[in-house]
């Protein structure tokens, strides 16, 4: 395989780039004959960050694939940048110059969007080619009732394979355990013993400089989603932020009573300076920024970015230590979070679009990754490179655990061709070795007792999916803009009534109906 990374415009910002035969800046066109080499030929458009850097002799896992499924494969990339891979996406498939697979992401709607162009033809039916060519997602996807549920469109195919996690918790809470022994108190278990510990933290000079300038609390924002970590003291209230089923029927957490229990607790917290006064604006990376000044205690983030953090700012910081704890409990009296990442993952996966030629090929080679085989290369990369066998399991090389560009892991996997947000399997042991002993302690525990199941992923038909994209962005901005106003005592929680009138206005009660029918219909397939 002789292949060339090319940069693409740069109007473009030079966000997207390509791996093509030849050095040409664009895949070979689709054969439907094997190429010279008796090899086929398939081009892939995909999603991939644009600083890390791919070239054709790192991508050791994909050159194996390729070998292994008698494939010929050719790479474009664009960038994540939302603004960039949203305006390509929209491009390409309004040109009808399709590749012969799609690796679809959740900036585009994901599997959303991939069934509602399925539908109209871009892309093609998978179940039949699986149950006839595909023994490996045949098993996964087609004999799983729960994934095949998760995974078939309104119009009753299957339009994708999907990217599947191995667990599913993400996030959850943690507290500096030096901090608590300084101050003579324990983690807290519930809400009101958060207040005390948050004061304490305030009052009580833990981090020893003879300044009052703790911020007790802080709480990182995902782009502008300001309430993304905040959010979790919601459930201490049986409060959600977003979409609720409770026993069979939807609603819209943020409409509902309890929600307003959950901005009155925040807005003390507030008011009374125990979580940051910035949360509504600060920028960055204020988790590590704030740890690494010994500046805060409390905060709810990623479970292994964390708890590495104990690690990398022990460093600077004598005594520092940050342990996990339990989901606090409120007015509801059970500690618990919600599913963070479902099992079919809404930010991978890929299709076949109608332009393939050798969709019998294509699907085989998609098998393959979803074979024992596939999921070792896709995960670990190649034996002897990236990973080596102990105990007969696959252990990470100083190639990926320290790799010798300075790369942080993720970034050296998929620089070797692992973990691609394409339709893989990702293996519980790569998790367990991309986080610590510490994190992966927390990532179980909190699987075992505390996470419920999420709102469930739902599919809606083409009228019902142009509703939802017209109404549902506009209920969401009231949602975070009153939210915010609330917590900073601009407005009374009480008052929030007033916001729940303006998302009926919009078209809040539409939306329940829509969700609920897709929920339904969901429930009657089980």
């Amino acid at each position: 395989m002789k292949k060339q990374v090319l940069l693409m415009a740069a109007a473009l910002l030079a966000a997207s780039f390509t791996f093509a035969e030849g050095g040409k800046e664009n895949a070979a066109a689709p054969s439907s004959k094997p190429g010279a080499k008796g090899l086929v030929p398939l081009s892939v458009w995909s999603v991939m960050a644009a600083e890390i850097p791919l070239t054709p002799d790192t991508i050791d896992a994909w050159n194996m694939i390729e070998q292994k499924t008698n494939t010929d494969i050719s790479w474009k990339f664009v960038s994540t940048l939302s603004e960039v891979k949203d305006q390509q996406f929209n491009l390409m498939m309004a040109s009808g110059d399709l590749p012969d697979i799609i690796a679809y992401y959740e900036g585009s709607g994901g599997h959303k969007t991939i069934e509602k162009l399925g539908s109209e033809g871009a892309f093609i039916p998978l179940e039949d080619l699986i149950a006839k060519n595909a023994p490996n997602l045949k098993k996964v996807i087609l004999d799983d009732p729960a994934i095949r549920t998760a995974v078939t469109a309104p119009d009753g195919h299957i339009y994708y394979v999907p990217m599947l996690s191995a667990l599913n918790a993400a996030r959850g809470w943690f507290i500096r355990a030096d901090w608590l022994e300084k101050v003579g108190l324990k983690a807290p278990a519930t809400t009101d013993e958060l207040y005390k510990v948050l004061v304490a933290f305030r009052d009580g000079d833990p981090n020893g400089n003879g300044l009052k300038d703790e911020i007790p609390m802080i709480a990182r924002r995902r782009g502008d989603d300001w309430i993304y970590n905040l959010g979790a003291l919601a459930y201490a209230f049986d409060a959600d932020p977003d979409w609720v089923l409770r026993n069979g029927k939807v609603s819209f957490g943020p409409a509902e009573s309890q929600y307003r229990d959950f901005l009155a607790y925040i807005s003390k917290l507030y008011r009374e300076k125990l979580i940051d006064q910035e949360i509504l604006t600060r920028k960055g990376n204020p988790r590590d920024e704030l740890l690494s000044l010994n500046m805060t205690g409390v905060l709810h983030d990623w479970f292994a970015s964390t708890a590495d953090l104990n690690g990398k700012v022990g460093k600077t910081v004598p005594g520092f230590r940050l342990m996990h704890f339990a989901p606090p409990t409120g007015t509801y009296k059970t500690p618990f979070t919600r599913i963070q990442q479902t099992k079919v993952r809404a930010d991978g996966g890929w299709s076949i679009t109608v332009k393939d030629k050798n969709p019998v090929e294509t699907i085989k080679m998609m098998d393959y990754v979803y074979s024992p085989e596939g999921i070792i290369l896709t995960n670990f990369g190649v034996e002897g490179k990236t990973y080596v066998l102990k105990d007969g399991k696959p252990v990470y090389t100083e190639a990926i655990t320290k790799n010798p560009a300075g790369l942080g892991m993720h970034e050296s996997l998929v620089t070797a061709g692992a973990q691609w947000k394409i339709g893989m399997i990702q293996s519980i042991e790569y998790e367990k070795q991309f986080a610590n002993a510490a994190a992966t302690a927390a990532r179980l525990e909190y699987m075992d007792k505390y996470i419920v199941d999420e709102f469930p992923l739902l599919s809606f038909t083409a009228g019902e999916a142009e509703i939802i994209k017209d109404k549902y962005s506009q209920i969401r901005t009231l949602t975070t803009e009153m939210s915010a106003r609330a917590m900073v005592g601009a407005i009374a929680p009480a008052d929030f009534e007033k916001t729940v009138q303006e998302m009926k206005k919009v078209g809040l009660d539409d939306l329940v109906k829509i969700y609920q029918a897709a929920y339904d219909r969901k429930a009657a397939k089980k």
